[in-house]
């Protein structure tokens, strides 16, 4: 309509300067030529006619408009059809149309029945959340009308909305996703342990006290428990208590970790729990999926696995305890030692920018295998090593011995085959391995990680060795070598590559080291490793001194015992400086942690993490996508530069802060 009204405007314009003209040209004769006859009889007849003409056109025009709207009410019914208002009020569909303008020109008695007359009336005037529906890519929207619930879809063809009452579907929608199963399971972590050093009498009044604790803590949200073995148990809960449950942050931890501390026992709970999919059996899989990544990852929290999505994380307050002994090494080394024998070929890979861990626990896993009689290559590239690692490398070994016992990633993929087998040792996520195509394309994966595990994984991997309590991947190896049955050893400047990692990662034992690396480092002495050497790949250069220098200046202290330090924009600085910066301000007194910011190569920038125990710094570095262990973490984050990257680590603090604090113990 508006177009026709815009169409007439222009007619009527041509016709008002046609006859402007033709006055203008009558008036034009008579004074040029008045010796016409007449001229006063023509004017006066000419204005007479244009008058005419002008009421004819706007009768015209009126009665066009007049049609034009009633074509508009035919088009109307032709489009909800007549007699069928009996079918709008049984399905409770209501029908508005508007005109042009949106103004209401037409709705069906059924909507009428539920809404004062809204004809004449501006339908986004009324109900303002219906201009959603002009985005191309909304399709319907729900709006409340009266303590009632609408679907309402518009064609904009016919300028036409149509009302649904979906309010009971909304209801039992709702009761439905409140009602939706949750599964989960309890393990209480170090369970036979504390059996093991306690008297009868007095592990049976402990457990009977965490049972307790445990079935009212749950009878409080109205969750089923029930105890399927010692130190085990199963719940059954809805989606509305599981909301409860997480406004609530699982509290049960620290229920149960503050009786353990009393008790002077190391004792936490490990919890999975799934949620997302109607099937009971399929629920009870996935949380014993999660109750595995929860005690890979040291136990002390709980992870959740909604179907379909990525998992959930809370808690994890508490340091990881180890739970391997010298006989669960010696079945696991036997394992290894198998899944090697029954290779074709075997292939050692670490993660990108490899350090001495990741290198040191590689080249023993790589004579590992050759003790094992099969062929093995180090997957290599020195691209993605840094310089320390690089160079100690280099001076082990002579460029023909590393070019034999090395690979390319990309001449590995071409070559390797379904009896490959492919051993990561310092890593477990596929993202940041050496090559991550060459660990999609191995059937055969095995994993040899300290580091907690994370929501990435590698797809079905044939042997999985996390432990999240021990210090380096270097430790690790160097017990899967001592404790196998064919008496494998290491050559000494393997030995002594494992025990650099040793010392890099726990900064020459102050960090996270418990008597099992001691142990480690015994064994690699054993082996002959040197600690003179050792040491000289870690110390640093005169430059390397000053740039460390200039960084810790940087320091600011956003938070009591937190200090962050960052450096400059424009230059590009090793990870393994990052972490070098870390450990030493980690050594001044009255630093908790320590979070040191910069750029490592042109498009990413990286977060190195360190602390004494207090705080839990792989936590926050989760919450960047990063992850490690309690005391020593890392993120990654792409195409930030420092600036940005100290906006976002602030934030992060200023959130999860508190969270991610705990007592040391």
């Amino acid at each position: 309509m508006q177009k026709m009204i815009k169409k007439f405007m222009f007619i009527a314009l041509i016709i008002f300067f046609v006859e402007l003209i033709c006055i203008v040209g009558l008036v034009f004769v008579s004074k040029v030529l008045p010796e016409f006859k007449y001229t006063e009889d023509v004017l006066v007849i000419s204005i007479c006619a244009v008058v005419v003409i002008d009421l004819l056109y706007i009768s015209l025009v009126l009665s066009n408009i007049s049609n034009a709207r009633k074509k508009n009410d035919i088009t109307a019914v032709e489009i909800v059809g007549e007699g069928v208002e009996e079918v709008y009020n049984f399905g409770q569909i209501g029908v508005i149309i508007v005109d042009d303008y949106n103004n209401v020109i037409w709705t069906n008695d059924w909507f009428e029945d539920i809404q004062t007359r809204l004809v004449d009336h501006n339908v986004y005037t009324w109900k303002r959340e219906l201009l959603a529906l002009q985005d191309k890519k909304v399709k319907k929207i729900n709006v409340d009308i009266d303590n009632r619930v609408y679907e309402v879809k518009y064609l904009k063809e016919a300028n036409l909305f149509i009302f649904k009452d979906v309010t009971d579907f909304e209801a039992i929608s709702h009761f439905q996703k409140e009602h939706a199963p949750v599964v989960g399971l309890i393990s209480i972590d170090n369970y036979q342990d504390v059996l093991s050093i306690v008297d009868e009498s007095k592990s049976s009044e402990l457990f009977t006290n965490i049972q307790r604790i445990i079935f009212e803590y749950f009878k409080k949200f109205g969750v089923l428990v029930r105890k399927i073995r010692g130190d085990a148990y199963s719940l059954i809960a809805t989606k509305a208590q599981y909301d409860k449950l997480i406004e609530d942050h699982f509290s049960l931890l620290d229920e149960i970790r503050n009786v353990s501390k009393e008790e002077d026992f190391e004792l936490t709970l490990s919890i999975g729990v799934a949620l997302g999919h109607d099937d009971y059996i399929k629920l009870n899989d996935l949380a014993a999926s999660s109750l595995d990544v929860c005690l890979s990852r040291g136990g002390d929290q709980v992870v959740v696995s909604p179907y379909g999505e990525k998992l959930i994380f809370i808690g994890g307050k508490s340091e990881a305890k180890t739970k391997r002994s010298r006989v669960k090494v010696r079945v696991l080394s036997k394992s290894l030692y198998t899944l090697i024998k029954d290779a074709d070929k075997v292939y050692v890979m670490g993660h990108k920018d490899m350090d001495l861990d990741a290198l040191g626990s590689a080249l023993g896993i790589f004579e590992f295998v050759k003790q094992v009689g099969k062929k093995v290559q180090l997957v290599y590239d020195e691209r993605f090593v840094e310089y320390k690692t690089k160079k100690a490398f280099k001076q082990m070994y002579s460029r023909e011995e590393i070019k034999e016992m090395t690979i390319l990633p990309k001449v590995a993929i071409d070559e390797v085959t379904s009896q490959s087998l492919l051993i990561l040792t310092d890593v477990h996520k596929p993202s940041i391995t050496l090559s991550r195509k060459l660990t999609e394309t191995c059937s055969k994966v095995a994993i040899i990680d300290h580091h907690r595990r994370g929501e990435e994984f590698v797809e079905s991997p044939v042997y999985v060795y996390i432990e999240p309590a021990a210090s380096s991947a270097s430790e690790l190896v160097a017990e899967l070598i001592r404790y196998n049955d064919k008496r494998l050893e290491v050559s000494e400047r393997v030995a002594s590559m494992m025990l650099s990692g040793i010392l890099l990662d726990t900064n020459y034992y102050r960090n996270k080291t418990g008597q099992r690396t001691y142990d480690a480092s015994v064994i690699l002495k054993e082996f002959g490793a040197d600690n003179l050497l050792a040491d000289s790949f870690l110390k640093e250069e005169f430059e390397e001194y000053a740039l460390k220098i200039k960084i810790m200046a940087t320091a600011i202290t956003p938070h009591f015992g937190v200090v962050v330090c960052r450096a400059d924009n424009d230059d590009i600085i090793d990870r393994t400086m990052l972490a070098i910066v870390a450990q030493d301000t980690l050594q001044i007194k009255g630093v908790n942690a320590c979070f040191v910011v910069g750029r490592t190569d042109n498009k990413s920038c990286n977060i190195s993490a360190r602390s004494d125990g207090t705080i839990n710094v792989q936590y926050l570095m989760e919450k960047m996508g990063g992850g490690g262990h309690f005391a020593a973490a890392a993120s990654q984050l792409e195409n930030k530069n420092v600036d940005e990257t100290m906006d976002y680590l602030k934030e992060t603090l200023n959130l999860y802060l508190s969270d991610a604090r705990a007592e040391k113990r």
